[in-house]
This record gives C-alpha cells, sequence and structure tokens, in this order.
C-alpha cells in the first residue's frame, strides 16, 4: 500500500461513501426474503437466549452469531438484520487496494468502482443471506495468498487461515472456494 496518493485515497473513500449510501438507502423498504427471515429469526432467537443448534439449512453459524450480537447491540429489526450484510458490502470496496501492486493504480480503482455500483453486488450486500460475506472473505483469501506468493511472509498465512475459518463456519462452500484456491 506504498505511495498511495491523496487523491487516490479521497477516490477510495468518496467510493466508500458511495457504497455505503447505495447500500443503506431505505434498507428496511422491501420485506424480508424467506431465506432472509430464517437467518433473522434464528438469529433473533439467539439473542433472546434460545441458543443455536446448527441445522444445515441454515448453512454456517457465524451469521446468526454476528446478527444476535447487532440485535444486542442496536435492537432487533428488519435493518439491524441486513446490517452485517451491509458492512460487509462495504467493506469490500476497499480491497482492491490490496491488490494495487498487481492491477495498477487505475485497475485497483476501477475494480472498486465496479463493485461500488455492481447491482449483484448492492443486491446482496442489502440481502440478508450469507453469500456477500462468502464473497468478501473469498476476496480477502485471494489477496492474502497472493501476497504470500510475492513476499513469501507467513503473517499472510495467518490471514488466511482466520479467513479460511470464517468462511467455513459460514457457508459450506468453503470447500469448493479452498479447493479452487488450492489448485492455482
Amino acid at each position: 500500500m506504498a505511495n498511495i496518493t491523496r487523491i487516490e485515497w479521497l477516490l477510495y473513500l468518496g467510493l466508500f461513501a458511495l457504497a455505503l449510501s447505495l447500500r443503506v438507502y431505505d434498507l428496511s423498504a422491501k420485506a424480508m426474503h424467506h431465506d432472509e427471515s430464517l437467518h433473522a429469526y434464528y438469529s433473533w432467537e439467539l439473542f433472546q437466549g434460545s441458543g443455536l443448534i446448527h441445522n444445515p439449512m441454515l448453512h454456517g453459524p457465524l451469521q446468526m452469531q454476528l446478527t444476535s450480537l447487532i440485535f444486542f447491540l442496536f435492537g432487533d429489526t428488519d435493518v439491524t438484520a441486513r446490517i452485517l450484510y451491509v458492512s460487509a458490502g462495504t467493506i469490500l470496496i476497499i480491497l482492491p487496494i490490496f491488490f494495487r501492486n498487481l492491477l495498477g493504480k487505475h485497475g485497483a480503482i476501477m475494480v472498486a468502482v465496479l463493485l461500488s455500483i455492481s447491482p449483484s453486488m448492492v443486491y446482496f450486500s442489502r440481502f440478508a443471506r450469507n453469500d456477500i460475506l462468502i464473497a468478501l472473505f473469498t476476496f480477502g483469501m485471494v489477496i492474502t495468498m497472493w501476497n504470500y506468493l510475492i513476499s513469501g511472509n507467513k503473517k499472510n498465512l495467518y490471514l488466511m487461515s482466520g479467513l479460511l475459518a470464517l468462511s467455513f463456519s459460514t457457508k459450506e462452500n468453503a470447500y469448493l472456494i479452498v479447493g479452487t484456491l488450492g489448485l492455482y
């Protein structure tokens, strides 16, 4: 991340603000989709003290645990049920900075622009399901793997291990992602 100019930081900050506004605007306007309601309900059950029994239908427990924490901190509403996913989708916008050495200054900014305004990315960042969490963790794993291959710094392996653990506790397709990254 060396040699990032003030203008680049301002561009990333502007894209972050744009992405956040697109993801937060009128977040409670649409009714919850069936999958969203399941994740919100079981998060609410955990928040209420009923515990959480793993059910493969809901994928991994991480999203229920984090959403119940959000319910504890901010209350239980449709908006707070979606805040975790809004946060993950917005953080995703900043990650191209870490690929700047590979993509170049303009390439990394363009990736951030496309992630910010992509209708699919905006939709899944407003949707209380684990897809955007997996996208965030996978992008993070790709970055840490790439940085490890370039630098050999073991810190990247530790970061990747943490992201891998988060992925496994989020959704089962983490096994396929590990296999795909392993083939590289």
